[in-house]
């Protein structure tokens, strides 16, 4: 894949708008939550900023009654106070036998607004309790939270009908029971009365920012940290993403406790606590050894410090291994506390060392870690109740944040990864380009080598046979003619042999398309006068015959001269009266068979006189794979030429007759 230098500069681009949209969601967040907060309450809602309250300590939990009467509250000891409403809590929980508890009750009067044709509905936003929230309507129970006093949904915005119907008139007072730990603390937000279309806005913008965001912000950074993991499944030396997984799966533990609530979680309530405390202390780690792999200037004596003090404190806190710590979640925000120390500490070297190593990701980190402490150190005045509980956690946006910067860096790792292979890829195609140029001249200088060395080839093949066949019969001729040994029609008769083996040798050099009948026919068109005009009749009965692939010019010429060599011996010895040509396809090969009617010879006794014409033909027969036989007898003598169909490699090596 090629990715240029412009596409990887748009990819840049988008990443660090990516990433600047996270860091600006957790402040737009906050800021929409406050603007509904103080929209204007011109719209059929009643916001209630005051209420009387009542505590009444007690033992253990109970559940609430179903009438208000079976409480017997008592009617003194009632205050007046303001909502929102908190009680602070101990930062290190005093000891006490049993569980100690605390009955909060606020009464809030209804009867001085406008009747009503519609339903009414209360909207809370934020209440904060360990223990469960009840609320009464006029001495009757409407509404009750379930599952455990711990993660009881304390995040999640309260909206519910005062009277179920049109028509039924709305209770004018109202009771809301909260149980609480002495020593946890509580949060009491202010109170909206009104139909459901002026409050059910409210209520959604709540349910989006405190429940829904982060629950779909960590499902999305553990659904991308999946992809991640499998990316390194395939590609085990890229350890950024085995850590970016681990970031994202801690990072969904860590939130789990703002949107999962009542009993519907399947673990302990120790156990889930334990998992958010613990998930918190690792996902610092893991962000600091992504960090460390990203600057490459390792830390050994903070990571094995801050490996150990982790390891400690999820061992330490571990249920049912730690008896003296009998309720983590009474200690939680200590122990957040005490970890922000050691995440400012962890944060500060490596934004040092990425900043040294100039590393652009580092300053998008240092950005992100201004919010997540700043936003971390807001939720532990939260969870502390040290500020409005009406806000909202701060610390889901954090993670989703990081999920945005984390992906932006990871993004641009894919992409520079991607522009690596372009540039390789670029660098290879270059010197693939070069290669290419130097090949083509190597082969072209070859083709000017190959190409003379056929034709100094082709010189000494006819230089050779025109020195054994034309020159040596013309030198025989000159030395007849000087000593006066030969007629004029002799020495004519001679002449014209050396003329047909110049004319063969010319004709060899033309192409036959490997066609033997092509040959033959230029054999014939040579031969056939000289035949007839020595009063010897030329019978042609040549059939087609299969290719011969191999026929090239000196294959031609051995075949001419096989064949002119049989006719000048039937025309000098047998005194025959015809000449017969035949073809015919035999085995794996063609037969051209030369028959005539004369004087027969005998053969044995000719092949072993010290004569070289049948020698020559059985030479020049073996140098092209094919073989030659007489049959002779006082009937005439049948000459046959057998020529293979593929030619064997030996053949091509064979020697050249003499």
């Amino acid at each position: 894949m090629h990715t240029s230098p412009a596409a990887f500069d748009r990819h840049t681009g988008l990443g660090r708008w990516i990433a600047a949209l996270g860091l600006a969601l957790a402040v737009g967040a906050v800021q929409l939550v406050h603007a509904a907060a103080e929209a204007p309450q011109g719209d059929g809602a009643a916001h209630i900023t005051r209420a009387e309250l009542l505590s009444i300590p007690g033992t253990g939990y109970s559940a609430p009654p179903q009438l208000l009467e079976d409480a017997a509250l008592p009617s003194d000891g009632w205050k007046e106070v303001d909502l929102p409403h908190t009680a602070a809590r101990e930062l290190v929980p005093t000891p006490m036998g049993g569980v100690q508890t605390l009955t909060d009750w606020y009464r809030i009067d209804l009867s001085g607004l406008a009747p009503s044709v519609q339903p009414r509905f209360l909207y809370l936003p934020r209440w904060k309790t360990l223990g469960q929230i009840a609320v009464y309507g006029d001495g009757v129970l409407l509404y009750q939270s379930h599952g455990s006093p711990i993660h009881n949904g304390y995040n999640h915005p309260l909206l519910l009908p005062l009277n179920a119907t049109a028509g039924t008139p709305s209770p004018a007072s109202v009771l809301i029971r909260v149980d609480r730990l002495r020593s946890s603390g509580s949060g009491f937000s202010t109170v909206w009365v009104g139909d459901q279309a002026s409050l059910n806005w409210r209520y959604q913008i709540r349910q989006l920012l405190q429940v829904q965001v982060p629950a779909m912000g960590s499902a999305a950074f553990l659904a991308v940290g999946a992809f991640a993991f499998a990316v390194y499944l395939g590609k085990r030396r890229e350890s950024l993403y085995l850590l970016f997984f681990a970031i994202s799966a801690l990072a969904f533990l860590r939130t789990l406790h703002y949107y999962v609530g009542g009993n519907y979680f399947p673990v302990s309530d120790e156990l889930f606590e334990w998992m958010a405390v613990s998930s918190l202390i690792w996902l610092i780690i893991a962000i600091h050894l992504f960090l460390q792999r990203l600057h490459q200037q390792p830390s050994v004596w903070l990571t094995r410090l801050s490996v150990a003090l982790a390891a400690a404190g999820s061992i330490a806190t571990l249920p049912h291994l730690s008896p003296s710590i009998a309720s983590l979640y009474l200690v939680t925000p200590l122990l957040n506390l005490m970890v922000l120390p050691v995440a400012v500490l962890i944060f500060a070297v490596n934004l040092r060392k990425a900043l040294r190593a100039k590393l652009p990701e580092g300053r998008l980190v240092a950005g992100w870690t201004v919010f997540a402490l700043t936003f971390t150190s807001y939720d532990g005045l939260l969870q502390n109740n040290l500020v409005s509980p009406e806000s909202v956690y701060a610390s889901p946006y954090a993670i989703i944040s990081l999920f945005f910067v984390f992906s932006y860096i990871m993004f641009q790792r894919y992409t520079g990864a991607f522009a690596e292979v372009a540039r390789l890829n670029k660098g290879l195609a270059q010197r693939l380009q070069v290669r290419e140029a130097e090949l083509e001249q190597s082969y072209q200088r070859l083709r000017v080598i190959e190409n003379q060395q056929m034709l100094d080839a082709e010189r000494r093949r006819l230089m050779q046979d025109m020195h054994d066949g034309l020159g040596s019969s013309l030198i025989s001729a000159i030395r007849s003619v000087e000593r006066g040994a030969m007629s004029d029609a002799e020495i004519s008769d001679v002449l014209k042999g050396c003329m047909d083996d110049l004319k063969l040798a010319i004709d060899s050099m033309e192409s036959v398309d490997a066609d033997l009948l092509l040959l033959l026919a230029t054999l014939r068109f040579r031969l056939a006068p000289r035949i007839e005009s020595a009063g010897v009749a030329l019978r042609w009965e040549v059939q087609p015959v299969p290719a011969l692939p191999w026929l090239d010019p000196g294959s031609a010429l051995h075949i001419l001269r096989i064949m002119q060599e049989c006719i000048a011996n039937v025309l000098r010895h047998t005194r025959a009266t015809t000449i017969c040509f035949r073809t015919a396809t035999a085995g794996e090969g063609v037969s051209v068979v030369i028959e005539d009617n004369g004087a027969g010879f005998a053969v044995q006794e000719a092949l072993q006189r010290s004569g070289r014409g049948l020698r020559n033909q059985q030479q020049r027969a073996t140098a092209i794979g094919g073989t030659v036989r007489w049959e002779s007898g006082s009937g005439g003598t049948r000459f046959t030429l057998w020529l293979p169909l593929e030619r064997k490699a030996e053949g091509d090596k064979a020697a050249r007759p003499s």
